[in-house]
């Protein structure tokens, strides 16, 4: 996948979950926080630490290697979609029920496949492919 094709998913990820959000008339879970509701009470703190890594998160995607590009463009796509709620709304509309009185959405549904794909893709990648500690710009 090359940059353009990684930034055409996230963005469908964004449009996609956008979508789903705006036709929820009565919203289950508004998550002013992070993940499990984590600093609910600093929403502009988390809306600002949010905007910055999404920022973040494009320029990691930019640069990135090929075989990174699907899962990183999975976790932008979600990071759009729910820092953009944070800007107009305040707060993530949470509207998929997890169990357990835990509600998440399809951008925390992107983000967190993305990271487990990011994962299992280094974990079995070659040993020549990885970065070395101790390479050249390492020293």
């Amino acid at each position: 996948m090359n940059n353009t094709g990684a930034f055409i998913l996230a963005g469908a990820v964004a449009v996609t979950d956008c979508a789903i959000k705006s036709c929820i008339t009565d919203v289950p879970v508004k998550n002013y926080g992070f993940a499990g509701n984590k600093m609910d009470g600093f929403p502009k703190a988390v809306c600002g630490v949010s905007t910055v890594l999404t920022f973040v998160m494009c320029g990691a995607l930019a640069l990135s290697p090929k075989r990174f590009k699907l899962p990183l463009a999975l976790i932008l796509g979600g990071a759009v979609s729910n820092t953009l709620d944070r800007v107009v709304r305040g707060y993530v509309v949470d509207y998929i029920p997890m169990g357990r009185g835990v509600y998440g959405n399809l951008s925390d549904l992107s983000i967190f496949t993305g990271t487990a794909v990011g994962m299992v893709k280094y974990i079995l990648e070659d040993e020549e492919e990885k970065p070395s500690a101790t390479g050249p710009d390492m020293v």
